[in-house]
């Protein structure tokens, strides 16, 4: 169990309920972390921004970058 609840969607500014959709229709669930960023949202911006300059280097390629999100639920115990 968490030590820290993050927010729920009623609880979500407009944004931070687009972000929970878009994770949503990508994961099929919201990522763990993103109700806890969304806490404060100068981390969760910044982890938005980390996220998309990875992206945007073009150094992991789409395969692997999913290879690389299952291992971590695997390691993880996610059950997504």
């Amino acid at each position: 169990m968490a030590r820290i609840h993050g927010i729920t969607e009623e609880e979500a500014t407009p944004e931070v309920r687009e972000l929970f959709q878009r994770q949503r229709s990508i994961f099929g669930e919201v990522l763990n972390t993103t109700p806890i960023f969304a806490l404060r949202p100068t981390i969760m911006a910044g982890s938005i921004a980390l996220a998309a300059g990875i992206d945007a280097s073009g150094l992991i390629g789409p395969s692997l970058k999913y290879l690389v999100y299952t291992k971590t639920a695997w390691i993880n115990g996610c059950p997504f």
